[in-house]
C-alpha cells in the first residue's frame, strides 16, 4: 500500500500519543527513547511528502535526496520510517539527531548555519539545508569536515543533488546557499594527522596523531596523511545555529579545547558520543559552563575484559543535544 502524507500524519499522531504507561516490558522504565512527545511533534510538523525510492536514490519525508552510492552499506529501506524517522530512519540514525537539526532550523531567524564535523556524506548538512530552504530562509551556510577522500567526494555529490552546492565548486549558489568544505580533520592546531585508509562502508574510523598500525578498535589499518584544521579556522566568523560532532571518541577533547569559541559562536551542539565515560564528562563540563541538555541517549556498549579502549566497546553511538543558555 502506497504511503500518503495523510498516512504519515496519522502515524505521527500515534507515535506522539505513545504507549500507555505500564510497569511491564513496554514501559518507559524499560524503553528509553531519549526524546519525548514535543520532539516527535516537531519532526511530524516538518514532513512535507511521503518517502520515495528512485532508481539511484531515496527521497525522505523532509524532501532530502540521498544517492544510493552515498550509503553502500544499506541493502533495503523502510519507506514509512524514512517518511517520519521515529524511532529512527531504519538505516542510519535515531530520531534524536533529526530532532536536533529540526529544532535548530525552527529556532533560526533570517539566516541559518550548520556545521558537521566527521560529516561522512553530510546527511545533516543536507537535512539542515533542505529544512531551512523549506522554511523560507534565504541565507544558508553549510560547513563540512570529512577526512576520508572518497567520502569527501560523496559529501560534495550529496549537497549538489540537493541543490545546496554548485557542481563546479563551493561558491554561493543562486538561491543564497554557500558551502565551506574541508577534506581533513578537526585538530587543536593546524597540523598533519593520520586517518585510516578504509572502505567508505567503515563509518567508525578515527583520526590519530601518529601512524599507528592498529586503530582505537584494535583493527589493523593502513593510514593516510590528512590536513588537520583548528575549529576556529573551520567556523571562521560564522555564527553557527547547530554544530554536529561525530568524531569517534575525540568529542570530549574537542569541546574542552574550544569552550570559549563555542560560547561565542555556537547556539546548539549535537554530539555523537562513544563511551559512557565521555558522556558523563561532557555532562559535567557543559553544565558547569552554562549549557542546557535538551535531550540525550547513552551509547550502547558490549562490555568485555581488556578492550583496546573504552570507545572500542561501543556498538551503537549515544547522543547529546545541547543548547547554549543565553
Amino acid at each position: 500500500m502506497r504511503t500518503t502524507l495523510g498516512h504519515i500524519v496519522a502515524r505521527g499522531r500515534r507515535v506522539i500519543a505513545g504507549p500507555p504507561p505500564t510497569s511491564g516490558a513496554g514501559s518507559t522504565n524499560q524503553i528509553y527513547p531519549g526524546y519525548d512527545g514535543r520532539h516527535e511533534a516537531l519532526l511530524a510538523s516538518m514532513v512535507v511528502r511521503p518517502a520515495e525510492l528512485g532508481a539511484d536514490r531515496i527521497i525522505d519525508g523532509f524532501g532530502q535526496t540521498t544517492l544510493f552510492r552515498c550509503v553502500p552499506f544499506v541493502s533495503e529501506f523502510d519507506l514509512e520510517r524514512l517518511s517520519l524517522p521515529i524511532p529512527d530512519d531504519g538505516y542510519h540514525a535515531e530520531a534524536s539527531e533529526y530532532v536536533a537539526v529540526a529544532d535548530s532550523v525552527k529556532r533560526a531567524g533570517s539566516r541559518y548555519c550548520i556545521a558537521e564535523l566527521g560529516a561522512g556524506w553530510a546527511p545533516w548538512l543536507g537535512l539542515g539545508g533542505v529544512l531551512a530552504r523549506t522554511k523560507g530562509i534565504r541565507l544558508i551556510e553549510l560547513i563540512g569536515v570529512e577526512a576520508l577522500p572518497a567520502r569527501f567526494e560523496l559529501m560534495k555529490a550529496h549537497l549538489a543533488i540537493n541543490g545546496l552546492r554548485n557542481e563546479a565548486g563551493d561558491e554561493p549558489t543562486l538561491d543564497g546557499v554557500s558551502c565551506r568544505l574541508f577534506n581533513g580533520a578537526v585538530t587543536p592546531t593546524r597540523s598533519e594527522v593520520w586517518f585510516p585508509d578504509v572502505p567508505i562502508t567503515d563509518m567508525g574510523s578515527a583520526v590519530s596523531e601518529s601512524e599507528a598500525s592498529r586503530d582505537y578498535r584494535g583493527k589493523r589499518v593502513k593510514n593516510l596523511k590528512v590536513q588537520g584544521y583548528p575549529l576556529s579556522e573551520i567556523l571562521g566568523d560564522s555564527p553557527v545555529d547547530l554544530l554536529h560532532i561525530d568524531v569517534q571518541g575525540a568529542e570530549l577533547g574537542l569541546i574542552e579545547a574550544n569552550l570559549d569559541l563555542l560560547s561565542r559562536q555556537v547556539t546548539a551542539i549535537m554530539i555523537g558520543t562513544h563511551s559512557r565515560v565521555i558522556e558523563g564528562s561532557l555532562i559535567d563540563l557543559l553544565y558547569r559552563h552554562g549549557w542546557h541538555l535538551e535531550l540525550e541517549k547513552p551509547c550502547r556498549v558490549a562490555w568485555r575484559t581488556n578492550p583496546p579502549s573504552m570507545e572500542a566497546m561501543t556498538v551503537v553511538d549515544g547522543c547529546q543535544y545541547w543548547r547554549r543558555v543565553s
